[in-house]
């Protein structure tokens, strides 16, 4: 009954791991982006073999940065899944667990909106004195 806090401890490590490797990659492809339109802008209307050249290397450099986006992609499908079995795993192996987890959940959500409307309820009567 208790082994599937094992796959609660995995799903947690595998959201944290895709979350960093998500942030790295953005970071790489916006530098790689970045990179290549300063490229393209100094270049401008310029041509000759060494411009052209140079056209091809930031359209290839464009296209990697779309192929490890991809494949980052397909990884976090994966995870995404992999997560969503799990769960509903672990739903079906404990119905009323789940039952309880949901509420709970339900209430906290409730009481933060709740929480939340008080303060800006509080805020707009100090705006209005």
């Amino acid at each position: 009954m208790y082994g599937n806090t094992t796959n609660a401890g995995m799903i947690n490590d595998a959201t944290n791991n895709l979350g960093s490797r998500h942030e790295e990659t953005m970071a790489q492809l916006s530098r790689t982006v970045s990179q290549a339109e300063d490229l393209l802008r100094a270049l401008g209307d310029e041509s000759g073999e060494a411009i052209d050249a140079m056209r091809t290397r930031v359209a290839s450099t464009l296209q990697d940065a779309r192929t490890r986006l991809s494949g980052h992609a397909q990884q976090a499908r994966n995870v995404a899944s992999s997560t969503m079995s799990q769960a509903d795993q672990f739903v079906h192996e404990n119905p009323w667990r789940a039952v309880a987890i949901g509420a709970s959940l339900g209430v906290l959500v409730a009481m933060l909106m709740s929480r939340r409307r008080d303060v800006d309820v509080g805020r707009a009567m100090a705006e209005f004195h």
